[in-house]
């Protein structure tokens, strides 16, 4: 055979074995650790070698045509990683200026997968894919006239963004999604244009908080925090007529979900010169405001929710036992029952009475002033979105609010972040041996990679990049510059320098997630986050691995669409396009010290 056929029948049997980009586990075979798309040129550049022993490894930086550019020895040497169980070197290459594609590193022999080092962005369209996610998730005008319980009659008719891999609408999660697309939007305007694929933010955020308008019915004070398409039998709407719709029972923590909701947009059409639909949306969220103050807290039993997919409890962490997987009481006290969605949105409130001039602005003031809330930034989700209020507190930035208490807390959790990051994999931000998920249940279990790890994680990335901003604004540019590399890290963690060897993200990435739990858009789809790792509970999935049976960063099925870790939502696409449109329009300048 000739050295022609002879290397065509290589190619063919690499494209054919799936040796280069695949999701089936042997992309784990790599020794490699790295982000697939790249790097900034004036970034951190930390990938990874596994390795059973220490010592010192030497390294090769090659470009594209095998050329050595750069090299040294890694005395970074970490031992069975808590979070991934893995052994390695940590291998920076920062000092490296240069920029191009098709690098790849070299140790004892073998050669990484090609990665690009760029001036700028080298995530390429991630931004605009991410953000386009929520315009292939959307349902279209949807009526649901069946009330679990029978416990009021009438219809609810709008679209909606499907939660995650499933069909429904849950009032707390949308808020979380469209507080970070707002935010995106209040804190840098321009970016309402930015993304190329034919749709605003504005205009995507009116579709997708509809529902906000109409969750609180006539006659009602509290808002429904779940409505679905689907009735399986292993999830009831009782009396169950037929049909394809459940309504659950209102509660308070989504009546304080929508009074922001609608606040935040109140401001969102004052900037698109719409002051009718401004107005509205502040009357609107003011009467949900003084709805969840004034009735009797209301926190909602799993049987009040009703059809399929879960639900978003005042507790969540203590309302589900992590195995075998069963519900506890969801009300059980905690700080974050309601006592954080308060403030959050007494926050949004008073920022829209002030863009407004309502003369209720003074008094709201001083009630976010003196909330024992007020200057919490600390990590957020769903179930803890007081740091939400604070964040927008400091985007907006009114006369008469001191900020100081704020601004301190906002970079103690980004050094907080930042000393995490020096202890495994780079980009992880998280105490993966903290015990602030513990509830009674399995606690010795590494239960640190909660249910969607993933949008946790950028939610920090999300935070430290607010910490960068905020220090240029202070005139800091290194310590600005510092916390941009640390954000950056995340993107590198999510992009492929984590333990499943594996881009977060369809279709970006030599080694990109190729299967996702997802109802209705196909896995070909470029720029679904897979929700990540979880060794909270397998939630009976019998994709994931057993509980418990690996480190928390491995727990993802390497094969299937498992839910538990595989599935996609709208509040894990969310932080994903405010840091990529960041990486893409800002990071750049910031890193220049």
């Amino acid at each position: 055979m000739n050295s022609y056929a002879s290397s065509a029948a290589v190619l063919i049997f690499l494209l054919v074995s799936g040796a280069w980009a695949r999701d089936d586990g042997r992309q784990m075979d790599s020794k490699f650790r790295l982000n697939y798309l790249g790097y900034f040129s004036r970034g951190d550049k930390i990938a990874l070698f596994l390795s059973d022993t220490g010592g010192a490894k030497a390294w090769q930086l090659l470009d594209s045509s095998g050329k050595t550019v750069a090299s040294g020895p890694s005395q970074d040497y970490v031992s069975k990683d808590f979070a991934s169980g893995d052994s390695f070197f940590r291998i920076d290459f920062s000092t490296f200026a240069g920029t191009g594609s098709g690098f790849r590193l070299g140790v004892d022999n073998l050669r990484s997968e090609p990665f690009d080092i760029t001036p700028g962005s080298p995530y390429a369209d991630l931004a605009a894919q991410g953000f386009d996610y929520f315009k292939d998730h959307r349902t279209p005008e949807y009526t649901f006239d069946q009330f679990v319980h029978n416990w009021t009659a009438g219809t609810i008719k709008g679209p909606f963004w499907n939660d995650a891999g499933d069909k429904g609408f849950y009032t707390t999660n949308t808020a979380l999604a469209a507080w970070l697309l707002m935010n995106l939007y209040e804190r840098y305007p321009e970016a309402n244009g930015a993304f190329g694929t034919g749709v605003t933010l504005y205009d995507e955020l009116l579709v997708g908080t509809d529902l906000m308008h109409k969750v609180i019915l006539p006659g009602q004070k509290l808002a429904i925090p779940k409505l679905h398409t689907n009735v399986p039998t292993w999830a009831p709407c009782p009396p169950y007529k037929g049909g394809a719709s459940c309504i659950s029972k209102p509660e308070t923590k989504a009546t304080f979900a929508v009074a922001r909701t609608l606040a935040q947009l109140a401001r969102l059409h004052l900037a698109q010169k719409q002051p009718a639909a401004a107005r509205q949306a502040f009357e609107d969220a003011w009467q949900a405001w003084e709805n969840a103050r004034t009735e009797p807290p209301v926190c909602l039993d799993f049987k009040d929710f009703g059809g399929e997919g879960g639900i978003y409890p005042d507790n969540d962490n203590y309302g589900l036992w992590r195995h075998p997987k069963r519900n506890r009481n969801p009300c059980h006290p905690d700080k974050n029952n309601i006592e954080d969605d308060e403030f959050a949105a007494a926050v949004e409130v008073y920022l829209s009475a002030v863009a407004l001039k309502d003369q209720k602005a003074d008094t709201l003031r001083k009630l976010v002033t003196t909330h024992t809330r007020f200057g919490d930034i600390s990590e957020f989700w769903w179930a803890a979105v007081a740091p939400l209020g604070n964040v927008s507190l400091l985007t907006l930035k009114p006369k008469g609010v001191d900020l100081g208490p704020v601004r301190k807390n906002l970079f103690a959790y980004a050094e907080e972040c930042i000393k995490q990051m020096e202890v495994g994999y780079p980009g992880v931000t998280k105490d993966v041996r903290s015990n602030r998920w513990d509830s009674g249940d399995q606690d010795d279990v590494d239960n640190n990679w909660r249910w969607g790890s993933n949008r946790l994680i950028l939610d920090d990335a999300v935070l430290i990049a607010i910490a960068a901003e905020e220090k240029r604004t202070a005139g800091d540019r290194v310590a600005a510059a510092r916390y941009t590399r640390h954000a950056l890290r995340v993107m590198d963690y999510i992009l492929g320098t984590n333990a499943m060897a594996l881009s977060m993200v369809t279709g970006f990435g030599e080694n990109a997630v190729e299967r996702v739990f997802d109802c209705c858009v196909p896995n070909t789809e470029r720029g679904k986050l897979a929700l990540g790792p979880n060794n909270w509970t397998n939630a009976d999935d019998p994709d994931m691995p057993p509980f418990g049976s690996l480190p928390g960063m491995k727990m993802m099925p390497k094969t299937g669409t498992g839910w538990a870790a595989r599935e996609i939502a709208i509040d894990g696409n969310a932080p994903l396009v405010w840091m990529a449109w960041w990486a893409e329009h800002k990071a750049a300048e910031l890193l220049r010290e």
